[in-house]
């Protein structure tokens, strides 16, 4: 466990300053999109209408695909230039000390940025709020609007869900992604390529779980898949995990 912990250190250690970065884009991006949006047109509209009108959305995308890349980079690193890869491998240590290594390291980057994700939208709301105060007295502050905005809001819900389907459904999801990245990341070392075609599987999943969870209520009859759909995930990502470690133990990868 300790040998564990003191590679998982330096896995993370590796990459920490990359992740920050991204982690401040994504606390300081969305309040310059909605600075720029409200105006004394817009203050009458719902929170989480102007959060989605104003692009910070896609700004999301484009710091999640930066995280997808941190992860990408910090695989491929010990296969290009330093060829550290054979020396992970050779450690006086059980080689899938290496594999969960690399897995925590990519939990943690995907959670620090969720985390960023989630407190900028407090800030966010907190900046539109006291913009809306000061028009007209507070005419048209809303009240409990940011608990409204996540009942309301299927991105929302997503970030932070309100019951247990959703908080299984989005807990299904990010290990289902970290998982299929790291494993398509594993298959395509040790050139095992039909290992393709359940991550397809899972990226099919995924679209229509997000799909769902965009476009419908919390009260759908479709929300009460979302069961089902992460009892799936959660199996495939056991199947990745698995087939990971073996192609850890035989050396596959190098």
């Amino acid at each position: 466990m300790l040998k564990l912990y003191k590679l998982l250190n330096y896995e993370v250690s590796r990459h920490l300053a990359k992740v920050l970065a991204i982690c401040a884009g994504t606390l300081v991006s969305p309040l310059m999109l909605l600075n720029r949006a409200v105006d004394y047109s817009n203050y009458y509209k719902r929170f989480e209408t102007i959060y989605e009108s104003s692009g910070c959305i896609i700004a999301f995308a484009i710091f999640f695909a930066a995280i997808c890349g941190v992860c990408i980079q910090s695989f491929y690193s010990n296969y290009f230039g330093s060829k550290s890869i054979y020396t992970l491998v050779t450690i006086p240590m059980k080689r899938e000390a290496v594999y969960f290594s690399k897995l925590i390291s990519f939990f943690i980057y995907f959670l620090m940025f969720f985390a960023a994700q989630l407190i900028s939208v407090f800030i966010a709301h907190g900046m539109l709020s006291s913009q809306v105060a000061r028009w007209e007295e507070g005419r048209y502050l809303m009240n409990n609007s940011l608990f409204l905005a996540f009942i309301r809001s299927g991105f929302l819900r997503i970030l932070l869900p309100l019951g247990l389907e959703g908080i299984v459904s989005t807990v299904s999801m990010l290990a289902a992604i970290i998982c299929s990245l790291y494993y398509a990341m594993l298959c395509e070392r040790s050139r095992r390529f039909w290992g393709f075609a359940p991550i397809a599987a899972v990226i099919y999943i995924l679209v229509r779980v997000i799909t769902c969870r965009l476009n419908q209520g919390p009260l759908s009859w479709e929300y009460a898949n979302l069961y089902i759909f992460s009892i799936i995930l959660f199996c495939f990502c056991g199947f990745f995990i698995w087939h990971g470690t073996r192609l850890y133990k035989r050396g596959a990868i190098t």
